[in-house]
Formats: structure tokens, sequence, C-alpha cells
């Protein structure tokens, strides 16, 4: 919330009441520091101003320090390596250039509607550098604006491009937030009474960008533990190093190894807001301790398995089971899923027995049920009634059996299931003692047939 105040020299007090404020205390923390701007720390001043909203810690600070002259400045340090200009102008430092420079600097003031508006009619040689240098000083703020306002990972991601540095907005700047005013309306409001459609917008809503994670990922994370300002930045500091330093992984699984190894700045529930290039909104989970512990617990095991299902979907063991681990959704779907993956052509069998079994004992113990023992039985099971079956010269009843049994879990059609395994008890001649606690209740002891399942494989096999 942001609040007028006569508190001394400071005109301003912006408290974290939503994400959005609080993303903006954060990217307005990096701008004066970088300035070396003086402000205030509500929780730090002894005597508080006298309407600020209590339980909220917040930054007391001077309206007139926030000028668009300074914005610009800080949006091109912050993110220097997007700033095409700033490319060019170290280029252009150099007192001769190679065929490949000379190259390199006509493109990148084509790579720019702006540049290529004030230097397009003019090529460069690498004799006329002064031209490109002093065009391009003259022009330096209007450079700046239009290349951060327009880039897909800086402002535009975030907020409306056309309402950068505005005020007075009738509904508010941020990507899903925004409304086209020139559009119908009526819709927004209750009873479509556009009257009744509340919409706040600030200009600190412009420091947003600033506050997310690494704007080189196409997804990139806020974390809202807004408890204290402290906390606010520190948090956001440590999860966007960590970002940084995690290699060779999409964003989520990114995020999910990140979240794995938060314990010394994240330890109570938070909020994360995150927001794709590839969505016009921003979106929020919850990160809730209890699952964050399990979500720690997966770390250090193998879900290493990648299959490609369309050309639009690849599924990702790994990315699968974190997200389910935090959204505090079993693995039922999962399993079955690996377990139909067992039949692919090229199925490297042991493999996908070995992550389907890991799957089956990390659902066993989120469901908290007490049954690792009568896993164990299943399991050994499988693999007796797998040898018998391949002594009796039947091996072709293996994967027949497991088929039917896993159509039947799928189904979710358990008296089918016990069917199964009990004629397959029959045929074998065999006892299975994990039977008596999946008939008891299949549906809460499913995990039993699963194992089962799983271990049912033709033992002499070179996959296994």
């Amino acid at each position: 919330m942001k609040t007028k105040i006569d508190y001394f020299d400071y005109d301003t007090l912006l408290q974290p009441t939503d994400w959005r404020f609080a993303a903006a205390v954060v990217g307005l923390c990096k701008y004066f520091d970088y300035f070396g701007i003086d402000y205030k720390v509500l929780y730090d001043v002894e005597e508080k101003p006298d309407n600020y909203i209590h339980g909220f810690d917040g930054i007391i600070y001077k309206s007139e320090d926030i000028t668009e002259e300074k914005y610009l400045e800080f949006a091109e340090n912050y993110f220097e390596k997007y700033m095409t200009h700033k490319n060019i102008l170290n280029i252009l430092e150099s007192q001769e250039f190679s065929e490949e420079q000379i190259k390199l600097v006509n493109d990148l003031v084509k790579s720019k509607t702006v540049l290529k508006g004030l230097l397009g009619k003019t090529k460069f040689d690498g004799t006329n550098k002064d031209i490109f240098i002093s065009t391009i000083e003259e022009n330096r703020a209007e450079i700046i604006k239009n290349i951060f306002k327009n880039g897909n990972n800086l402002y535009k991601n975030y907020c409306n491009e056309r309402l950068i540095f505005t005020e007075d907005n009738s509904t508010c700047r941020l990507r899903g937030y925004n409304v086209d005013k020139d559009r119908k309306t009526s819709n927004l409001g209750f009873c479509f009474s556009k009257e009744s459609f509340e919409s706040n917008d600030i200009l600190e809503f412009d420091f947003i960008p600033f506050a997310f994670s690494n704007s080189d990922m196409r997804e990139t994370y806020f974390v809202n533990n807004n408890f204290s300002v402290k906390s606010l930045t520190q948090t956001n500091y440590a999860f966007s190093n960590q970002l940084s330093s995690t290699e060779n992984k999409d964003d989520k699984n990114k995020l999910m190894l990140v979240l794995q190894n938060s314990k010394d700045y994240i330890s109570y529930d938070v909020e994360i807001i995150s927001k794709s290039q590839d969505k016009a909104y921003y979106e929020t989970f919850f990160v809730r301790l209890e699952r964050l512990k399990k979500l720690r617990e997966l770390s250090g095991k193998s879900l290493n398995f990648v299959k490609k299902i369309n050309d639009d979907y690849w599924f990702n063991l790994e990315k699968e089971v974190y997200m389910r681990c935090l959204n505090n959704v079993l693995l039922d779907d999962v399993i079955l899923m690996m377990l139909k993956f067992y039949f692919d052509d090229n199925a490297v069998k042991g493999y996908i027995k070995s992550r389907t079994d890991m799957l089956i004992d990390i659902n066993v113990s989120w469901k908290g049920n007490d049954i690792m023992d009568e896993i164990k039985s299943a399991k050994s099971c499988g693999f007796l009634t797998s040898k018998k079956l391949i002594e009796m010269k039947s091996s072709n009843k293996i994967n027949s059996y497991k088929q039917k049994i896993i159509s039947a879990l799928c189904a979710h059609d358990y008296d089918r299931a016990k069917e199964i395994i009990l004629s397959l008890s029959a045929y074998v001649g065999m006892e299975f003692s994990f039977f008596y606690t999946f008939l008891e209740n299949a549906e809460e002891n499913k995990d039993l047939a699963f194992a089962f399942a799983s271990a049912l494989i033709e033992v002499s096999s070179k996959n296994n």
C-alpha cells in the first residue's frame, strides 16, 4: 500500500501489503541503493508515521527522488547486457576495427527499431565512429526507454509498455491486471457495472521488473516473504543468485532445485510469483514449509527420466514429482504412466522399473501409510512369480498379467485388479501375503498393486 505521509522530510510510505507492492519495494530498494539515495525502513525507526498500516514493514522515502532520468539510468545499468547501444559503444572504444566488428555494429543497429531510426541511413565503415557515438549520446534516454520498454524479457514482460513512467492510470499497468480502456469494460464489475470495478496503479509498479529473478530465463520468479523489508530483499537476492548458478535445467526444474537448497533463507510458508514470457499474466503458488521439507527429502534421489509424448509435450519425471510435491498431489498418476512406459518400443525396462519402484516408495511415505513391509512383500512376490513363470515355460504370461493389472488400475477397477492377482496366484500356486492388506482397502493401498505389477519382469532379460 502506498500512503502519503508527513514525516520529517519524507512524504511517501510504501508497504508490502500484497505481492505487487512487495516487489515494488524490492525494486525501489535496489534503485535507492544504486544512487545512494536516503530512505528509511519502517521497522528500523522508533517514531512511526501516523497513518501506517500495522503488521507490515515498509520503506519511507521522498517521492521527488524518483525521476524518469534516474529511472532510465538505473534500467540501463541493471539490464546492461540487453542494452544494445552499450554493446555498440563498447565496440567503438577500439581504434581499429575488423570486418567482423564492422558487420556486428551494423547488425546491432538493425536489431533495434529505435537505433535503426536514428542510425539506419548511416552505415558504419570503421572510419565514422564519432557519428555513431555522438548520435547515441545525444539520444541516450530515448534509446534506453525504447529498448527497455519493448524488451520481451524486460519491462514489456511485466507491464503494459505504453504506460511506462505514467501516473493516474485508470487500471493497473501490470500484465494480466491491465484493461484496454477503449474496449467494453462493463463485464469487469459486479452486476456488469464498470463503476463497481476497482483497480489501483502507482508509479512505483514500474520497479517490479527489477525485483524478479534472472531476466535471462523465460520464466522469472519473485519470493513474497513480506515479513520485513530485510527478508524481502535478502531472500530474493539469494534466490536469484542460486538460480543463476544452477545450470543445464529448464526454468521450472531450476526453481525446484533452488527450493531444495533454500533452507538458509526460506524456513516458513511463502508465496512465489512467476512470470513467463509465454503468458500474458502472472501466476502464483504457495510453498508450504511441510511440502518444502518433503521436497528437500527428494534431494539426492535419481529421478532422471524424460520421454517425448508429442511435439508439444515432453514428460519430465523429475519436474512432475517436484511440482506434485509442492502442490501436495500424490504420485498415483505418474506411477501409472511409468508402468505403461514399460511396454513402449525400445524401453529400457530395468531403468523404468527402478524409477517406478522409487516413485512407489516416495508415494507411500507421502501418504503416511505404514505398509512398507507389505510393499517389500509385494515386490518380492512379483519377482518370485516372474521367476516361477519362467520355470514353467510361461514367460509370455508375465507381460500379459502385468498389462491386465495396470489396465485395471488405470480404470480404477480395483475389483478387477483383485481378480487378476488372485488368478495369477492360483496359476503359479503361490500365496501372496501382501494381498490381504490390498483386499481390505484396495483404493487406499493401491501402491501394493503398483509394486507387484512393477516387479513382474522377465528376470533373465538383459534389461533387468
